[in-house]
């Protein structure tokens, strides 16, 4: 049986309309930011101001998503590191229930960790990504519903 992938990418599209909507940034969806180090094509969620790497991890049930975590810094950092970008953030999203790692990878100790090896890369929450990221005036939360994949 194969599992419902759309949340991730309803969520991508989610943030894309956001950052369109409710921001300055030059917002570029699925950009080819270079070659990862394997010689395979590496694209990133959101390039921001053809300098900031974004990855989305949305996730509605225990599962793979967050075990990548910990990879993906390392590939944004090679990014940053060959092709000159300025930093990358990882963003945290969907329901607390469904992230076994998700308060270590926001606390201080895994942050502090990963700083050593990987200095231009940070991971974040769908709700510091939204007060970061998106004009001060607007209040929003997740939309994406892990139910079929649908859209509140």
């Amino acid at each position: 049986m194969s599992r419902n992938t759309t949340t991730g990418k309803k969520y991508e599209k989610e943030i894309e309309l956001l950052l369109n909507e409710y921001s300055d940034h030059d917002v570029k969806p699925q950009a080819n930011v270079g070659l990862k180090r394997n010689g395979g094509k590496h694209y990133t969620d959101v390039l921001l101001n053809s300098s900031e790497l974004i990855s989305l991890k949305f996730q509605c049930v225990q599962g793979s998503v967050e075990e990548k975590v910990p990879f993906e810094f390392m590939k944004l950092q090679d990014a940053i590191d060959d092709y000159g970008y300025k930093s990358a953030t990882i963003v945290l999203a969907g329901p607390d229930k469904a992230w076994k790692w998700k308060d270590y990878y926001l606390s201080d100790a895994f942050s502090s960790r990963m700083k050593l090896a990987y200095p231009n890369v940070r991971v974040i929450s769908h709700n510091q990504f939204i007060q970061e990221y998106l004009y001060n005036d607007i209040n929003l939360t997740e939309s994406v519903n892990c139910d079929n994949g649908k859209s509140n």
